[in-house]
C-alpha cells in the first residue's frame, strides 16, 4: 500500500510539474509580449528623436533643472514617461541615452518613489484618500531624494 501511494503521489507531482511548467512558460511569454509592446516603440521613438536632434532641443530646455538632479536634460522625457505611463516606458526612454551608473541610480530611485501617476492616483482616490496631496508628496519626495543623491553620490560612482 505504501508503494502504491508513493507511486500515485509521484505521478501527481509529475503532472503538476508539467502543468506548472506549461503555465509558467505561457505567462512568461505573455509578460514578455506585454513589455515588448511598450518598450520597443518607446525605444525606437527615443532613438529617432535622438537622431533628428529633437531630443537635443528638449534637453536644452530641461538641462538647467535636471542639472540639480545630476541628470542630463534628455532624461526629462524618461521622468515624464515614468510619471505618466509606467516604469517600463521610462526604462525604454533612458536605455539608449548612455547614462552612467550614477545617473541610472538617481533616476531609478526617483522613479521608484514616483511613477504611474494616472493609474495610482485613481486607485488612491478610490481608497477615499486625498489623491492630489499624495501625488504632490510623491513628486516632491522624488525630486528631493534625486537632488540629495546628486549631492551625496560620488561623481565616479
Amino acid at each position: 500500500m505504501t508503494e502504491t501511494s508513493e507511486t500515485h503521489t509521484s505521478t501527481e507531482i509529475s503532472i503538476s510539474f508539467k502543468e506548472s511548467l506549461y503555465e509558467g512558460l505561457r505567462q512568461g511569454l505573455y509578460s514578455f509580449y506585454t513589455l515588448f509592446k511598450i518598450m520597443t516603440p518607446v525605444y525606437i521613438l527615443i532613438s529617432i528623436l535622438k537622431e533628428i536632434a529633437v531630443l537635443e532641443i528638449l534637453a536644452g530646455y530641461f538641462s538647467p533643472f535636471m542639472k540639480f538632479l545630476g541628470l542630463p536634460g534628455e532624461t526629462a522625457l524618461a521622468v515624464v514617461l515614468g510619471w505618466t505611463v509606467n516604469l517600463y516606458a521610462a526604462i525604454a526612454a533612458f536605455a539608449g541615452l548612455g547614462l552612467s551608473i550614477r545617473q541610472v541610480t538617481i533616476l531609478a530611485v526617483m522613479l521608484g518613489i514616483s511613477h504611474s501617476h494616472f493609474m495610482e492616483t485613481a486607485i488612491i482616490s478610490r481608497m477615499k484618500a486625498r489623491p492630489w496631496l499624495i501625488l504632490l508628496i510623491r513628486i516632491v519626495t522624488s525630486l528631493f531624494i534625486g537632488a540629495l543623491m546628486n549631492l551625496i553620490l560620488p561623481e565616479n560612482f
